[in-house]
């Protein structure tokens, strides 16, 4: 089975442990040029009834998608909210890619 859509199905999973959860978002980081992986990542990332640290993780992740591209999506990353955004927006800092941002 693809990995990629066994760890969209999980974190997807509301009945999945935070655990699980958390971690099939931070395995999904190392998935590139994939928009249901972004879909799912932006979808439980702004879902307010999901546990921080899962939301954070999917943020970090859709923000190292877009380092290892090469390319911050300004359109995408304007959809993330709360601790999603501040993850994102600091590997993004720490990469020191801000001027994609302008």
């Amino acid at each position: 089975m693809n990995r990629t859509l066994e760890w969209i199905e999980i974190l997807l999973d509301q009945t999945a442990s935070d655990a699980e959860r958390d971690d099939a978002a931070m395995d999904l980081g190392f998935s590139l040029n994939e928009e249901a992986v972004e879909v799912a990542l932006l979808t439980v990332a702004n879902d307010e009834t999901v546990d921080e640290m899962i939301r954070a993780s999917c943020g970090e992740s859709l923000a190292q998608i877009w380092i290892a591209q090469n390319q911050v999506s300004r359109e995408k990353l304007a959809l993330l909210t709360g601790i999603a955004r501040d993850e994102a927006m600091a590997l993004i800092k720490n990469e020191d890619l801000e001027d994609m941002l302008e």
